[in-house]
């Protein structure tokens, strides 16, 4: 199960009684609390409300809702409320309350593992997404805290206290990147993923028997008529520099498209999800090039065989591990700097 420890810290301009209870009265959190969609009580616990078990419903900016129980295991008025979770999520989650002049400072920590299996599945390349997502539902908890108060939401954070190799980070009033957009990391990944691909492909080709100069011009007459249109399909499928020079920028073109989202998430913490995801986001643009595309382009229908499953499935691995590694060095380069340079 993909594992979650985030840190969220208000600072809020409102007396610290009024922040701590409206938090503690959680069943009204729908009023005011954007992300929670439904609060329901299904154990009431003991007199000081330890033990009480309420059944949550969020969903963030993503298409997806997660409910889960969080039964109430220390309340300690004005100081601290924790709870453990299950159901989609299970681990534990904690405010801290602290008065800071005038205002106060809420510190809620959330350590979770998600147990819904598309979730683990998809963990490697959307962990960050997901990290994201919850990001904006604190960021709407936060706004809608103050404006139930008539309050100023001062300022706020969100952390992912395992980001990296575990060194707590943070964005003041947002959310840590997992990963950055670097051009060379898009390039180095989609060019390279792109050629063994086509080598693949090609090798798959000879394993079939298949004629693999005609197969290629055809497949690259394929690809060209994206911008040359139909007119350059008709057989017989021969060389002409101009069609093989459009489709070749069209195919890494396509293929440093693609590596955008495996560069944004970056996978850092073992090659093996890497793979398996980048397995999965192959198949994806398989049925998006071969299915997708042919909606507007008929004529890819022609190249779909398992030839080029298998093609698309290596593509799709060698973009994420290549973007792991490029993360990976990156990372290392980073560590490796030297931290006191002489002065000159």
């Amino acid at each position: 199960m993909a594992e979650y420890h985030l840190l969220t810290i208000w600072r809020i301009d409102a007396p610290l009684a009024q922040v701590y209870d409206t938090i503690h009265d959680s069943m009204h959190w729908p009023e005011w609390w954007s992300g929670a969609k439904k609060v329901e009580q299904t154990a009431a616990g003991d007199g000081n409300g330890i033990n009480c078990v309420r059944r949550y419903s969020w969903q963030g900016d993503l298409p997806y809702l997660l409910t889960f129980e969080v039964r109430a295991t220390r309340i300690e008025a004005l100081v601290a409320i924790e709870g453990g979770a299950r159901g989609d999520l299970e681990g534990t989650g904690s405010w801290r309350f602290a008065a800071n002049g005038e205002g106060c400072i809420v510190h809620f920590e959330w350590h979770v593992r998600s147990t819904r299996w598309w979730m683990n599945l998809l963990a490697p390349l959307a962990r960050p997404l997901f990290i994201r997502n919850h990001g904006q539902i604190m960021t709407q908890g936060g706004e809608g805290l103050a404006r139930r108060l008539g309050a100023a939401l001062l300022s706020q954070e969100n952390i992912d206290l395992t980001a990296g190799n575990g060194t707590p980070k943070g964005v003041s009033g947002g959310l840590r990147k997992a990963g950055r957009i670097d051009p060379l990391m898009l390039v180095m990944a989609g060019v390279g993923a792109g050629t063994l691909a086509t080598l693949a492909q090609i090798v798959l080709w000879w394993l079939a028997g298949r004629p693999i100069l005609e197969t290629l011009f055809r497949d690259a007459r394929l690809t060209a008529a994206l911008l040359m249109g139909p007119g350059v399909l008709p057989p017989p499928s021969t060389a002409r520099w101009e069609i093989l020079v459009v489709a070749t920028l069209i195919h890494f073109a396509l293929s440093i498209a693609y590596a955008l989202i495996p560069a944004m998430l970056a996978p850092r913490r073992s090659v093996g999800p890497a793979i398996v995801a980048g397995a999965c986001y192959g198949l994806g643009i398989y049925l998006v090039n071969l299915y997708g595309f042919t909606l507007l382009f008929p004529w890819f229908s022609v190249a779909r065989d398992g030839a080029a499953l298998l093609a698309h499935l290596v593509f799709g691995i060698g973009l994420t591990v290549g973007c792991w590694w490029f993360a990976r060095r990156d990372g290392k380069a980073k560590l490796d700097m030297p931290r006191d340079v002489p002065a000159a």
